[in-house]
């Protein structure tokens, strides 16, 4: 672990911007020299299997793109940054669930730090309220719980749980995914921290309960099945519900914000079954979404930086006279529905087929969210790329090259994965 760690200190007090980018990509070689089925060690409390990997990998790949990116006080943001990824990366290393609680927690008090720093409206202190109300109330039980299990706090080692013990741990990671009723938080903190707050929050932050009940899985296998009609109806449901939110909202931001909870609340399904390929479904949602999200906020904030406003009716046509933009955002909104080439629809394909094989009643919700989920990807592609540009103000010539590397660097593991599919495989 010290590997990682060591490097990551050097980048928080080195000055030269080439020395940090060679490190970040050592830090990525060494990381995909772990890639294994198998659990490895890495010190008597890291250790490394398949979902840290991935997890990891994720981590570094949208942290490099969001210091391309440039904002006021940089020098503030890249400490900010480098403490974040040596944070996520004790997390997904970490097998003790005490120092994952801990680390877990911290790693919200970044985006905290970062919606308030660089936040650009007043409203950006309700929406931090929210989501640090909901986090602490679903905080207590989880802690008790912990308190509770103090002896045997491994992964590895905690017995199954009892009934309270199930519901607080479930809660801890349905706040952060999060699912329907306690998401209330998410919408509001997107729609009011910067850009590079809105691609962590929504590429890795999410990941972080979908992590955590993959992890529990293995002492809670008892409890899932008990209860697996309701939590799968539950979230079936839900997701439905969300995917029709979505076709009304008329903010950018709120669009992209939405969708991700339809993915996340897909991912609950795959993960509450338990199986090989529901896993593998989730993991591969995880990583595909992570890089699909992070692009369309930051193709959003190009948008609203163009035409100052995040209104759909104020954006339509904004991509007319970019073509190679329009086709980013082409390749996006279908990645975000899903469909091809982006990895994302082969983990949505084992996440319903599993759900299907549990039960043929579902067929009719998959069906109906596949149709809904796909209608609002398609609308705002529409809405952008089509139409006339608000004749108030001036039709940008064309993206910047910045602007589209950046995107493109997004969308390059989406495309590569689905090449390469077996690399995904547990």
């Amino acid at each position: 672990m010290l590997k990682f760690l060591i490097p990551m200190i050097m980048m928080m007090v080195m000055k030269n911007k080439n020395f940090k980018i060679a490190i970040s990509t050592l830090i990525i070689l060494f990381n995909l020299s772990l890639q294994s089925t198998d659990m490895s060690k890495m010190s008597y409390i890291f250790m490394g299997d398949f979902l840290s990997f991935w997890m990891t990998n994720l981590t570094i790949w949208i942290m490099m793109i969001i210091s391309m990116i440039k904002i006021n006080n940089m020098k503030m943001m890249v400490k900010i940054n480098s403490t974040l990824i040596m944070v996520l990366m004790m997390t997904f290393f970490n097998w003790s669930f005490m120092l994952f609680f801990i680390l877990f927690e911290v790693s919200m008090v970044m985006i905290v730090v970062i919606v308030m720093s660089w936040g650009y409206q007043p409203e950006r202190i309700e929406a931090t309220m929210f989501m640090i109300i909901l986090t602490s109330m679903f905080t207590l039980p989880f802690f008790s719980s912990l308190m509770h299990n103090f002896k045997k706090l491994n992964f590895w080692t905690l017995n199954e749980l009892s009934t309270w013990d199930f519901l607080s741990f479930m809660f801890i990671f349905m706040v952060k995914m999060p699912v329907y009723f306690i998401h209330i938080w998410l919408p509001k903190v997107h729609v009011e921290s910067p850009v590079q707050g809105s691609m962590i929050l929504a590429s890795i932050m999410l990941k972080l309960g979908c992590f955590g009940m993959i992890r529990m899985t293995k002492m809670a296998t008892k409890m899932m099945t008990k209860y697996e009609f309701m939590i799968l109806s539950f979230a079936l449901w839900t997701t439905l519900i969300l995917s029709l939110a979505c076709n009304i909202q008329s903010d950018l931001k709120s669009v992209v914000a939405y969708s991700s909870v339809v993915h996340m609340s897909i991912t609950l399904v795959s993960i509450t079954l338990a199986k090989s390929k529901g896993i593998l479904a989730s993991v591969i949602i995880m990583v595909g979404h992570g890089a699909c999200s992070s692009a369309m906020f930051f193709m959003c904030n190009q948008a609203y930086k163009i035409s100052k406003s995040r209104s759909m009716m104020m954006n339509k046509g904004i991509l007319v006279s970019m073509p190679t933009a329009s086709t980013a955002w082409f390749f996006l909104c279908m990645s975000n529905a899903p469909m091809p080439p982006s990895i994302n629809i082969v983990g949505e394909l084992l996440a319903f087929k599993a759900a299907i094989s549990w039960s043929s009643t579902m067929m009719v919700l998959v069906f109906l969210i596949m149709l809904f989920s796909s209608c609002f990807s398609i609308t705002v592609f529409c809405v952008m790329a089509h139409g006339k540009f608000s004749m108030n103000m001036n039709l940008p010539a064309s993206s910047t090259a910045k602007s589209m590397m950046i995107t493109i660097i997004h969308i390059i593991p989406a495309i590569a994965l689905i090449t390469k599919s077996s690399m995904m495989m547990i």
